[in-house]
């Protein structure tokens, strides 16, 4: 049979059973509609329905391919219709769609399959998206979109992964048509084949935002919405959406509704409301629905909804559970097979036992390493990238999560300065908000005699800050703030310096700021403000912050989930984060500065799409390593921080302080800092890491020294 007629006879065949009045545009028409259609489809027991997707859009293709060529070598002088030109002007479209539908099939393979009114057999979402747009003429309208979709849902619930694959769908139904009615159009040009309406629907499907469009569409939301804490709600459309997965899952291996995980989800926090606990944050916590969907709380709702996980997900579970066995058992285990193997090869040229022994001892680090990077590939591979659920401040951050960020750096020329204040004013344009303010941290350089203190570059930084705050004072987005540190001996290094270097300066702006004590003899900048911050957003003088950056980091770790509980009686954040570390990119420009910096500084640039990646520390333990540049609460790290470790013997004091402060990683979230141009800049680098996790390896014995 010709592929056309095909497609002509699946097309018949959808508008026989939908009966859509033609051309509805009254949304009251498109709602009556929807009911009808909800009301005559019969749901099939469940079966695989990718091949009914992967046949669709393999006779797509066969029958699209033909017009796209023939469309591709026209060049006819005669009179055209709207229609003609329509399809002429948009083959570039039309072949980018076709290809975004080719990864259709393979996520849409457990979708409810319904009879129709006249015993067609498909998917019940593609059933929906054809009706839709008979309904309304195959034109795509957003309001008229809703509308159907929620008057749909009054009599049956979609599931979430149905929701998402209306879009493909919509793609799908209108390249079908364009296929059936365009060769009739090329071969007579009258404009009396509905081709533009579909093109420019088609037009419509893809620039549409339909993360903003689908929202008011997901029925959970309406359950989840009456969050006790109020959280859901004010939640990123990416975390609403980390949670819905979470419901479908559990709603996947339970046998239950998603609507049913949902409302038992609420009830559970709602119960929990009323629990009596004497920390406020463990009741925000155990309040708030996630904790049953994504943390602590999931096992009672598996069991409260009779979930039965499949074995993959067993599986993450005993890992995660037995971190420290899987990882330590897991580098031995590879560390023996990698040695038995090449011991092996070398069996076969007869070696003594003592070359044997010799070469058992000469490859062992080298097989621990290459342990060590097969079982951190194996864990990346095993469990999916931990994402940490985020509150929404794009429009704003809130009075009562005040923010600073703390650039710590040290005044060495006027050039340098002048460098220093440009890109603190670079990083407030990128994320102004009237509660972010964005401060310099100063010290001059060390010096072996006592120096005064009072030196031009301090004066000019000062001027420079003084300036920043009277260009955009009329805005209301933020201010600036210089704070600088006096020098003072020290009898260990044998020079003047700034106290504890950088460690000293954020442990010292936390003392400022909770009123405990002033080490900043040099201040600039609006000093009521300092008493109302609450979190610190430190970065390195060379760090880029991107554009609304800032404000996700604030969203992050104000999430109810992120809150540091601290133990009483360790004092060590045991639940929660006090840090959460952003991912690090390097920046375009020093990675071309140098050979050795382009090969080993990996994915450069600004990646303008959010991600998660997978990180070893974070996926297993929950952890992250803090690497200096992030965010944290002055409360919850001042608290853990204050008096703990020995003064002036931290050289790498970030790694140490991230695990007291359990360090979350924000994998999604991303700065750009620069990279080594140098072998020599790389190696300093390196030798002072070295050093510091020397100096910090006393932290594995019972007992250490505290300040």
């Amino acid at each position: 049979m010709p592929q056309n007629t095909q497609l002509e006879m699946i097309s018949a065949e959808a508008a026989h059973f939908l009966e859509a009045p033609a051309r509805a545009a009254d949304l009251q028409a498109l709602r009556v509609h929807a009911a009808e259609l909800a009301s005559r489809l019969v749901p099939l027991p469940a079966r695989n329905s990718s091949r009914f997707f992967a046949q669709r859009c393999k006779q797509l293709k066969k029958s699209l391919q033909p017009l796209l060529m023939a469309l591709d070598t026209h060049r006819s002088g005669r009179p055209v219709s709207d229609d003609f030109r329509w399809l002429h002007d948009n083959v570039r479209l039309l072949s980018a769609a076709v290809q975004d539908i080719g990864d259709v099939p393979k996520t849409m393979k457990e979708f409810v399959q319904v009879r129709t009114s006249n015993h067609a057999v498909l998917p019940r979402i593609m059933a929906v998206a054809e009706g839709f747009l008979a309904a309304s003429g195959y034109r795509l309208d957003e309001q008229g979109f809703t509308a159907y979709v929620d008057a749909f849902q009054e009599s049956t619930v979609l599931k979430v992964a149905e929701l998402w694959a209306l879009v493909p769908c919509l793609k799908l139904v209108l390249l079908e048509r364009i296929a059936v009615r365009g060769p009739q159009l090329l071969q007579d040009r009258e404009g009396i084949y509905g081709v533009g309406d579909c093109i420019r629907s088609l037009h419509d499907v893809v620039q549409t935002s339909w993360k903003e469009a689908l929202e008011p569409l997901f029925l959970v939301d309406r359950v989840l919405g009456d969050d006790p804490t109020g959280a859901y709600s004010k939640m990123e459309p990416e975390s609403r959406d980390l949670y819905r997965s979470a419901v479908a899952n559990i709603a996947k291996y339970s046998g239950r509704s998603e609507m049913d995980v949902a409302i038992e989800a609420l009830s559970l926090a709602r119960n929990a409301k009323h629990s009596r606990y004497i920390d406020v944050r463990r009741l925000a916590r155990c309040s708030h629905v996630g904790y049953y969907l994504i943390e602590e709380g999931r096992p009672l709702l598996q069991e409260a909804t009779g979930y039965q996980p499949p074995f993959s997900q067993r599986l993450q579970v005993f890992v995660t559970k037995h971190p420290d066995a899987y990882y330590l058992a897991g580098i031995q285990v590879f560390t023996v097979i990698i040695l038995s193997i090449i011991l092996a090869a070398l069996s076969e040229s007869s070696l003594s036992l003592l070359p044997a022994l010799f070469a058992i001892f000469a490859l062992f680090l080298p097989c621990s390493q290459s342990a060590i990077e097969l079982l951190n590939y194996l864990t990346t591979s095993l469990l999916p990238p931990h994402v940490l659920p985020k509150l929404d401040f794009s429009e704003g951050i809130p009075n009562d999560c005040l923010t600073m960020v703390a650039v710590p750096a040290l005044l060495l020329d006027e050039q340098q300065i002048h460098k220093l204040v440009e890109d603190l004013e670079v990083r407030y344009l990128g994320n102004r908000d009237s509660n972010l303010h964005f401060a310099l941290l100063t010290d001059l350089p060390d010096c072996k005699e006592p120096a005064r203190e009072d030196d031009p570059l301090v004066d000019l930084c000062a001027e420079l800050i003084r300036k920043l705050n009277e260009k955009y004072a009329e805005q209301g987005m933020g201010s600036f703030f210089l704070l600088h540190r006096h020098r003072i001996y020290d009898s260990r290094e044998g020079v003047c310096m700034g106290w504890d270097r950088k460690r000293g300066k954020l442990l010292d702006l936390n003392k400022l700021l909770r009123h405990q004590w002033d080490s900043f003899p040099v201040k600039v900048g609006d000093l009521s403000i300092l008493p109302r911050v609450r979190f610190v957003i430190t970065l390195d003088s060379d760090t880029e912050l991107p554009r609304g950056s800032a404000h996700r980091l604030v969203g992050a770790l104000a999430h109810p989930l992120n809150q540091a509980i601290i133990d009483p009686e360790k004092n060590i954040v045991i639940t929660g984060h006090a840090i959460l570390q952003p991912r690090v990119g390097v920046s375009v420009h020093s990675a071309a500065r140098s050979r050795l910096a382009n090969i080993y500084s990996g994915q450069t640039g600004l990646d303008i799409y959010t991600k998660a990646v997978s990180d070893v520390y974070q996926d297993l333990y929950g952890e992250a390593i803090f690497t200096g540049k992030g965010i944290y609460e002055v409360d919850s790290l001042h608290q853990v921080l204050d008096h703990r470790f020995p003064q002036n013997a931290l050289l790498s004091h970030d790694l140490i302080e991230g695990a007291y402060g359990r360090a979350g990683l924000a994998s999604d979230i991303e700065v750009i800092d620069d990279y080594p141009s140098h072998y020599s800049a790389y190696n300093r680098r390196k030798h002072r890491w070295l050093r510091g996790d020397w100096q910090i390896a006393e932290w594995l014995l019972p007992r250490v020294h505290d300040e």
